[in-house]
């Protein structure tokens, strides 16, 4: 345990079990993170502020949420969020450059330094896609990053995807993040996604078997489990994500039936509008209900819900059941 974490850092390291909410904007002027920040900060211990979009010169885009800020000043803490998301995807071009030298990687932790501001209790890397051949320079990267953050009392926190051997994801070594992270979020979602077809969004299997693996090599109080609060419609048009809170409008004026996977332990239902036929499944309050359950049962550290805003009551009803008695 760091002697000199700052109190914010001291506060939240010092908790048992985290409620971390991921803070995003799907359009500018979305204040539902926000809104779900204000009415649940009571049960949310951190959040992650999806701010800062890395450049290949290893500078950085983007703002921090000050909004998000005023509210963890009456104690949810805040870690501020550094990606390489380009509006599409993850994009490895940035990554690439910025970790193909000692000099690169050092100038990017002086911008990352820079931005935090004074009230956060550190940072959450999101850095997506690190290619195999970058395996080695990722983790000097948070090597420097983690002495950098720690000598300033800071936590470094990082998500990383879920992989059930070591040939998903190789760029991703588990045992030297594991051993250099305060805080890790297993990205237990998108298990199918937008670009692909349709099927559970995390099936509770899959997420076993990404549990099981990341256990393994990850300390078992550092991990916080990945839980999505949205769905996908597959159709022959392109994708759309549909938030937990508006499956009901969705189903409403098609008269869907809703189905449930007993082997993915998850909702789905079907649609069609004109000749269209749709595919959903999503999470609902009752399947990330039973998946708070691998919370105790893996001893974690807590969920990492992607994102605040997309949920409904009833989702944090099951949270105050199951995890925050």
């Amino acid at each position: 345990m760091n002697s000199n974490w700052t109190p914010t850092a001291r506060r939240l390291m010092d908790k048992r079990l985290w409620i971390l909410g991921y803070v995003s904007e799907d359009f500018p002027g979305d204040l539902r993170a926000i809104e779900s920040l204000r009415q649940q900060g009571s049960r949310i211990d951190v959040y992650a502020d999806f701010a800062f979009q890395l450049q290949p010169d290893g500078q950085f885009t983007g703002q921090v949420n000050n909004l998000a800020l005023q509210e963890a000043i009456f104690g949810t803490a805040s870690l501020i969020l550094f990606h390489n998301f380009n509006g599409k995807t993850f994009d490895p071009l940035p990554l690439r450059s910025i970790l193909s030298s000692p000099a690169s990687q050092r100038n990017c932790i002086r911008h990352m330094i820079d931005l935090i501001p004074p009230t956060a209790a550190g940072v959450h890397v999101d850095f997506e896609s690190v290619e195999a051949s970058y395996r080695i320079p990722f983790l000097t990267f948070l090597e420097s990053l983690r002495a950098t953050l720690h000598d300033r009392g800071l936590l470094l926190t990082i998500a990383i995807p879920a992989k059930r051997s070591e040939w998903e994801a190789p760029g991703y070594d588990f045992v030297g993040i594991g051993r250099l992270c305060d805080s890790i979020t297993l990205m237990t979602y998108d298990e199918h996604f937008s670009g692909g077809s349709p099927g559970p969004i995390a099936s509770l299997p899959w997420m076993i078997e990404a549990l099981d693996y990341a256990i393994r090599y990850i300390p078992h109080e550092k991990l916080l489990l990945g839980i999505p609060v949205y769905g996908y419609d597959w159709s022959n048009e392109a994708t759309n994500m549909v938030p937990m809170r508006n499956i009901p409008e969705l189903v409403l004026p098609t008269s869907a039936r809703t189905l449930w996977s007993d082997p993915a332990v998850e909702p789905y239902f079907y649609y069609w509008r004109g000749r269209q036929k749709h595919t959903v499944w999503y999470e609902s309050e009752l399947s990330t209900k039973i998946r708070f359950g691998l919370v105790k049962s893996y001893r974690l550290r807590g969920i990492a819900i992607w994102r605040l805003g997309y949920e409904t009551n009833r989702f944090w009803q099951g949270i105050t059941s199951k995890l925050k008695r």
